[in-house]
């Protein structure tokens, strides 16, 4: 059985198996592997009625949950399962949620070591609190927001991006990487990411149907930027976000306006995992999740 390179093509072929399933983590997307695909040199196999995808991080081999309808995971699993003892491959699934974690404890009692990976939980938000800011728990952000807005009257506009504007987005992502560098808070993974993000840039006639990009111009220079996209019916995915960490406010109201005018009807918004960087964790946690997509590494024991 031999695997396929996750592509900007393949997206034809996995798309309608992403649209089988409503996962709500961030690795189930086709944007997110694709992003990625350099990194965790991620393929996939395509059964009559699931997808497989298969991952491979510093020479150890891993699966996601296979993309299949919820009466086919337990089959899908066991391909999966197959496939690993064939190739002679330790089994290993990451990424798993604990409703899978349940089946494999039903189906392969005493199997596995299971283990909760708190550093890539998703966080969840309630759109309409991203959209709204209302409460007392959100007083700062209104206050950044409203200081944002009194500083730049006039001077700032907020909309979709296109190929045009890809030019300004890396210049700010080249500006954001260097002021993570001065202030000592750079690692490895912003270059894969700058990466990633050159990859959707260049590819982006293939994304456009489903994913979002936005951005904030102040003085007419490109100051922010994010972009995501519908991951099932009621949740949007944010993939990216950046933007000057010099002017106050912008980040909560580029946060606020990609909610409000590119999603404005869904109920959940994930905004993707802290990494255990304590600096994103304190940020994410400021928006009051109102739940994690909580993830487990499975491993053969």
């Amino acid at each position: 059985m031999k695997f396929k390179e996750i592509t900007i093509d393949s997206i034809k072929e996995l798309q309608p198996y992403f649209d089988l399933v409503d996962y709500e983590a961030c690795e189930y997307c086709f944007t997110t592997l694709y992003m990625w695909q350099h990194v965790y040199k991620t393929g996939y196999v395509i059964c009559d009625d699931f997808a497989v995808i298969m991952a491979e991080y510093e020479g150890n081999s891993f699966s996601i949950l296979p993309l299949a309808k919820k009466e086919k995971l337990p089959k899908a699993i066991d391909f999966t399962i197959k496939y690993f003892k064939e190739s002679n491959k330790k089994i290993c699934f990451r990424g798993i949620t604990k409703e899978v974690v349940g089946i494999l404890q039903d189906n392969y009692p005493g199997e596995f070591e299971y283990i909760e990976e708190r550093d890539l939980f998703d966080y969840v938000y309630d759109g309409e609190s991203l959209r709204t800011l209302g409460g007392r728990k959100n007083q700062k952000k209104r206050n950044h927001i409203n200081a944002f807005l009194k500083d730049y009257e006039g001077r700032y506009e907020y909309r979709l991006l296109d190929e045009g504007d890809f030019t300004y987005c890396l210049n700010l992502l080249k500006e954001w990487t260097v002021n993570k560098e001065e202030n000592n808070e750079f690692d490895e993974g912003m270059d894969d990411e700058s990466v990633g993000i050159k990859k959707i840039f260049n590819n982006y006639e293939y994304l456009k149907d489903r994913l979002k990009i936005a951005g904030i111009y102040v003085d007419g220079k490109l100051e922010a930027f994010t972009m995501g996209e519908l991951i099932n019916s009621n949740m949007a995915l944010i993939h990216i976000e950046k933007a000057n960490p010099n002017i106050r406010g912008l980040y909560p109201y580029i946060n606020q306006q990609f909610i409000l005018n590119e999603f404005e009807n869904v109920e959940f918004v994930n905004r993707e995992e802290d990494l255990g960087i304590p600096g994103l964790r304190k940020a994410k946690l400021s928006y009051h999740p109102v739940k994690f997509v909580e993830k487990y590494t499975v491993r053969e024991n």
